[in-house]
């Protein structure tokens, strides 16, 4: 997740024009190491008809909204918990899972114990308000660093792992 210094993942409610390229490239090189990738309705919408689905992975979509639920070769868009998601994605054979937002998503996902690891890439800039990376309603989680890394000077990479 590309993350602020001050801990917010958009800038206002979906802003995401701050996220350096060298970032993006990083985000689609950890996609190609998934079986699929897990986003909510607002994250699908970030990525527009051009982008989405994203491709060489399969997109499982969060969305309560019956019109927009489909199942095609690259991606569904269904209703359904945490655990129900994984268990779908296990039942189609994927095991690499990637949550890539956003913050409603990723809180769900942390609250049912389903995170191992948490890969944030921390840009130089304070935005005065967005949305943060897990919700305001987060219970306290214990992390433990594998490794961090800077990246072109500009951007620093840490990748945790959640101690349940």
């Amino acid at each position: 997740m590309a993350i602020s210094a001050n801990g917010f993942i958009t800038k206002g409610k979906s802003n995401y024009d701050w996220v350096s390229e060298e970032d993006w490239d990083q985000f689609y090189s950890y996609i190609k190491k998934n079986d699929a990738v897990i986003m909510g309705r607002k994250t699908m919408e970030q990525f527009g008809e051009n982008e989405f689905p994203i491709k060489k992975v399969f997109n499982i979509v969060l969305s309560a909204n019956k019109k927009l639920h489909k199942n095609t070769k690259d991606l569904v868009i269904m209703k359904g918990t945490p655990q129900n998601i994984v268990s779908f994605a296990n039942i189609k054979g994927f095991e690499k899972l990637l949550i890539i937002g956003g913050e409603n998503i990723n809180g769900q996902f942390l609250k049912a114990n389903l995170v191992n690891e948490i890969v944030l890439s921390v840009h130089p800039i304070i935005i005065k308000k967005g949305l943060t990376l897990f919700g305001k309603n987060i219970k306290g989680v214990r992390l433990n660093l594998i490794n961090s890394k800077n990246i072109n000077n500009e951007l620093v990479q840490i990748r945790y792992k959640v101690i349940n």
